[in-house]
């Protein structure tokens, strides 16, 4: 008889399948292991008297995981025969696991306080990554040797089999505070802990911490008033969660998961409205300086702070730094509205990325990562981590900063399209494709190419309110008006020049304190009514018209709308607008499959709407890549 246990776990990433093989081999009990795309199977013997200690152990050792969904269990009386693992094993940046974080806080422990505890299944590997394959001769570690406890347990310990960054405080990183009067190092269990009791009392008087941790340098500090949009909430004690955000359990489980995402959360207490507004991109600790850090945060009395990402000459009043060099990466931000879980741009825990297909020989480069052909296949990583880039032809996308020879240029919304139909195996079937970034775009694949069928008008900030006022008739006195009345911003927005996209725009015409998507997004989420109002959004030949679009708001604006229900009202009309021409597009040429991709759709108004209109269509999205163009490096392999 054999026990099946099957996961949902939407991701191709090892490292769940790692720590159960871990487990298995801790417990002493037979695994046998198969993981696709959507699905990671156990088969163990029901009879071994090892199954109770495995089962349990694993219940305590599996950390949450944002791909990982729910499970289900049968015995069998043959074993069942397993397809073959489709697996991603690279060194990607994580949170620590469960056993991980209990041996940094046991003080018995060798790594008792040591902040680069990890293991084979956790931690911040990707960020001691000099080039591939991931060794300890090719990472910045490579001129540290083991002490004889780490070299026994590389044998003894599963979790650590020859696990490539092994260290503890015997023979790891030593750290240092410095401020203007002194200089302190940690290097034993006692000024560990020291040197992070002193970060956090300092903290909690007032002081700013530049902390180096394996995400880079961040500014720590406890807010005072009104906040830095650029702030991001770091919440030191769980409990904080529900008692300063309106916050869902979807929501709960994914900042505390192993991936530990940034999530834009609505406030709840009148506390986190004072420093943040009606939503905060919110953080727990996710490596283990911050780990450290948050728990004498706790024992100092407070609940949470927050932190703004900087470099080490940022002004402070300590540092707290140490002399390795580690590659942080971007940090990656996840929408959630209800069951569906987006990941909307970013790099750490998505990437290094393995891609299954794509030309061979062809390098694609985009947001600044590259997907290079490699001995262990086509991998999507920063240029920096590969020795060499063979490459045959190269593909560049379209408003990247960088020059290349020969490089062919590549449109970011095609290719994120084709990353969306090769995350689902449906490169061989005709589509419709919605991109939505800063420009929508309206595109058609015949299984061959990808067309854009209804392209966005060009659009720029220069002679904005020249274009507006010669949109039809009446604009004229429309501009004249809100000149009469807005006689301060209407002088902004006429001296408006360069590179300034349209939602930069929209947010200065509606006066935002945060000029950006996000201040849009934000004060979306503030509206409580039931419906707003139709914005303009095409004038004709079903094209998206910016400049009708902002007309209307002025309109508006005219007529005394409130803020909140006019920027709540952008994503439904934008919704409605999607949703007509996609219905149209898909009826016209008979494609199958609707895509969506672009961080824009991160965005609940605007998800809510789509979802209402285009829920038979049963749209699809990117599943292990983000929204935004990161996606585009894996797509520009099929064009």
């Amino acid at each position: 008889m054999y026990l099946v246990i099957e996961f949902t776990f939407q991701s191709d990433k090892a490292y769940i399948a790692t720590l159960c093989q871990a487990v298995a081999e801790k417990c002493g009990i037979s695994l046998e292991l198969a993981q696709s795309r959507d699905k990671l199977t156990l088969v163990l013997p029901s009879e071994d008297s090892a199954l109770e200690s495995f089962l349990e152990t694993l219940e305590n050792t599996l950390p949450a995981s944002i791909y990982l969904k729910q499970s289900s269990h049968r015995t069998e009386t043959e074993k069942p025969t397993l397809h073959e693992s489709v697996t991603n094993d690279l060194p990607v940046d994580l949170s620590l696991c469960p056993t991980c974080q209990k041996e940094m806080f046991d003080v018995s422990s060798r790594r008792y306080y040591y902040p680069f505890t990890s293991c084979n299944a956790c931690g911040g590997r990707h960020a001691f990554l000099e080039t591939y394959p991931f060794t300890r001769e090719k990472s910045v570690m490579k001129f540290m040797k083991p002490c004889a406890a780490c070299e026994e347990e590389m044998r003894a310990n599963p979790l650590r089999k020859d696990y490539p960054l092994i260290s503890c405080i015997e023979c790891g990183i030593p750290l240092r505070m410095v401020d203007k009067k002194s200089e302190r190092y940690a290097n034993d269990k006692g000024t560990y802990r020291t040197l992070f009791e002193v970060s956090a009392r300092a903290i909690a008087k007032g002081k700013t911490v530049v902390m180096k941790t394996l995400h880079g340098y961040r500014k720590f500090y406890k807010p005072e008033g009104k906040t830095d949009p650029e702030a991001i909430l770091f919440i030191a004690d769980v409990n904080a969660l529900n008692r300063h955000l309106m916050i869902v359990v979807q929501e709960f489980n994914a900042l505390l998961s192993i991936e530990r995402p940034l999530l834009r959360v609505a406030t709840k207490s009148n506390e986190a409205k004072a420093h943040f507004g009606s939503s905060v991109w919110t953080k727990y600790p996710d490596d283990g300086m911050s780990m450290l850090l948050a728990r004498e945060l706790i024992n100092a009395g407070l609940e949470y702070i927050v932190y703004e990402p900087c470099d080490e000459e940022e002004e402070a009043n300590f540092l707290v730094d140490f002399d390795l060099p580690v590659t942080p990466q971007k940090d990656f931000k996840l929408f959630i509205n209800q069951d569906t879980s987006l990941l909307i741009d970013g790099e750490r825990s998505i990437f290094p990325q393995l891609v299954q297909e794509g030309k061979p020989g062809r390098v694609s480069v985009a947001a600044g990562l590259a997907c290079v052909d490699t001995e262990e296949g086509k991998i999507i990583d920063r240029p920096e981590h590969f020795d060499k880039i063979p490459a045959r032809e190269v593909y560049v996308a379209e408003g990247e900063k960088i020059v290349l020879e020969n490089a062919k240029p590549f449109s970011v919304a095609k290719a994120a399209m084709l990353s969306v139909l090769a995350e689902h195996d449906k490169l061989h079937e005709s589509a419709i494709g919605v991109h939505f970034d800063d420009r929508l775009h309206f595109l058609y694949y015949n299984q061959k190419e990808v067309i854009d069928v209804v392209p966005p008008k060009a659009f720029e900030a220069d002679n904005l309110l020249t274009e507006i006022a010669t949109l039809r008739e009446g604009s004229d006195r429309l501009v004249e008006n809100f000149r009469a009345k807005f006689p301060a911003l209407y002088e902004r927005l006429d001296n408006l020049s360069g590179e300034v996209d349209l939602f930069k725009v929209t947010a200065i015409l509606l006066e935002l304190e945060n000029e950006s998507f996000d201040g849009i997004s934000e004060m979306a989420l503030s509206f409580l009514g039931k419906g707003g109002m139709q914005i303009d959004t095409k004038v004709k030949d079903n094209r998206f018209n910016d400049y009708a679009f902002l007309a209307s708001l002025m309109s508006f604006k005219l007529s005394g709308a409130e803020q909140a229900i006019l920027c709540y009202s952008i994503y439904e009309s934008f919704g409605d607008y999607i949703a007509d021409i996609a219905t149209q597009l898909l009826a016209k040429t008979k494609a199958p499959t609707l895509t969506l991709s672009g961080t824009t759709f991160a965005n609940q108004s605007l998800w809510g709407r789509i979802q209402r209109n285009l829920a038979l269509k049963k749209p699809l999205l990117n599943k292990n890549y983000p929204m935004g163009r990161e996606n585009s490096v894996c797509g520009a392999q099929f064009l």
